[in-house]
């Protein structure tokens, strides 16, 4: 599914030199996403839901305090792509999602852990893109755009931003995502 993505533990292992560089664990939101429910033609089924129970206490002890989630949303694309692979998306129910997200509260708040929503039905508006936010981190009070982003889905609370996954094609080749991800014909540019 995420067929150039280094491991999590890989990932988290650069944290403490991340938290260095940018000088506060404050300045880093993890995002645990998308939450997948996938079958490929073999049957075999892959879920990332429990994972959490990993990472959770690895990001809380790095310091690390704001986690994104959101289930898979399939658009048009990402739907011909997975069905390229062989993927498809197991539908859940809105009972199950409402358990999966009790699940990953009650962990989050064991291990001291703030969530977010990114439009997530019933949750409040998240702000992955959070202007406000980024303005008050900035070392020199330089001010972010306060804007709501453009062209972003209704319950999404976005500011302002460039989002260099949906401009450029990305090198981790996610097949759920819904920006650009590096796919063969992209491998070749890239190479060149």
């Amino acid at each position: 599914m995420e067929p150039h993505v280094p491991s999590p533990n890989t990932v988290l292992s650069s944290l403490p030199e991340l938290i260095t560089l940018l000088k506060s664990p404050e300045r880093i939101r993890i995002r645990f996403d998308p939450i997948i429910h996938m079958r490929n033609a073999e049957g075999i089924s892959v879920e990332n839901l429990y994972f959490f129970d990993e990472l959770a206490p690895q990001i809380a002890e790095a310091g690390v305090k704001q986690v994104s989630i959101s289930w898979v949303q399939i658009y048009r694309k990402v739907a011909s792509r997975l069905c390229r692979n062989n993927w498809r998306v197991i539908e859940i129910s809105a009972e199950q999602q409402k358990d999966e997200q009790n699940y990953m509260q009650i962990t989050a708040r064991k291990f001291g852990l703030q969530l977010h929503g990114c439009c997530v039905p019933g949750w409040p508006r998240s702000k992955c893109i959070d202007g406000e936010l980024l303005t008050r981190l900035h070392p020199s009070g330089l001010q972010a755009s306060p804007r709501k982003a453009k062209g972003q889905r209704a319950a999404c609370g976005c500011t302002e931003s460039w989002d260099i996954g949906w401009y450029y094609p990305c090198r981790h080749g996610c097949l759920y995502c819904y920006g650009r991800p590096l796919e063969k014909e992209d491998q070749k540019i890239v190479n060149q």
